[in-house]
């Protein structure tokens, strides 16, 4: 992993099957694997202001005291079950704190953009792309030097 750091994986490991509900089972290693590959990947993109919020964000959904009284999720995210994921999810999205509404609308975006950014999965979709009348009108890309002469 490139931007994720263990707490953060032991923290996905846990949400993920929550967020793809249906998609994911919690003991998928292989989807969440992958599904947490793309995660990382997705940050990479990201610019580092985003990153640091996202990061910060997980600090706080990470660290001991903070977890439990935000999410309710007192042992360590490696001993929670589907349930008590779905918990945690569900009293940050119900608080009447601002922040964790925030956190939880950022989690469950992340986690599934990375999920469909998986080839194989954004063909369940059903979406099969830009409309071809619309995609022969996108310009080419110039190349650098071209563009600056």
């Amino acid at each position: 992993m490139r931007i994720l750091r263990p707490e953060d994986v032991e923290l996905l490991r846990a949400l993920t099957p929550a967020v793809m509900k249906g998609k994911i089972a919690p003991g998928d290693t292989a989807q969440l694997d992958q599904t947490l590959q793309s995660f990382d990947t997705l940050m990479v993109d990201l610019s580092e202001p985003v990153v640091a919020g996202v990061l910060q964000a997980f600090d706080v959904l990470s660290f001991g005291l903070t977890r439990g009284l935000t999410t309710g999720q007192w042992p360590a995210w490696s001993k929670a079950s589907l349930d008590d994921a779905e918990r945690a999810l569900a009293r940050l999205r119900d608080s009447n704190i601002g922040l964790l509404n925030a956190i939880y609308a950022a989690v469950i975006r992340l986690i599934i953009s990375a999920w469909y950014l998986i080839p194989e999965n954004a063909l369940t979709t059903g979406y099969p792309g830009p409309p071809k009348k619309v995609a022969a009108v996108i310009p080419a890309a110039t190349p650098a030097k071209e563009a600056t002469q």
